[in-house]
């Protein structure tokens, strides 16, 4: 009775480890992926700007997350030009969106640069 009850127990739990792995059907896109289309909703919602820029390149570092309502919220616009910042929080901030893999709450860093338009 006692080998049988340990064959048991050693069964139960390969059965248990097993299963929950082999039941993985998670089709949300990689955490890559999911940043690849979260930067291209950002760069769609900025758009094209309007600022006479006199042919330089202005750059910002922008920290974003998704709050529960599927919302960008600005944390924080890194810029030496005040414009930039201000642009950018305009167009971003409380925007829904719809973004598979991106976990809600986590702040996401992004690399954003203006260039002159013709």
């Amino acid at each position: 009775m006692k080998n049988f009850k340990t064959v048991l127990a050693i069964l139960a739990i390969s059965i248990a480890s097993v299963l929950p792995t082999s039941a993985n059907t998670n089709t949300e896109p990689t955490s890559n992926e999911a940043k690849t289309v979260l930067r291209a909703e950002i760069v769609n919602l900025l758009g094209n700007h309007k600022y006479d820029l006199k042919n330089k390149t202005l750059e910002a570092q922008v920290s974003i997350m998704l709050n529960n309502q599927n919302e960008l919220v600005v944390v924080a616009v890194n810029s030496n030009n005040e414009r930039v910042a201000g642009y950018v929080k305009a167009r971003l901030n409380y925007k829904k969106i719809d973004v598979k893999g991106i976990q809600k709450g986590t702040v996401y860093r992004l690399h954003l640069k203006m260039t002159p338009t013709s």
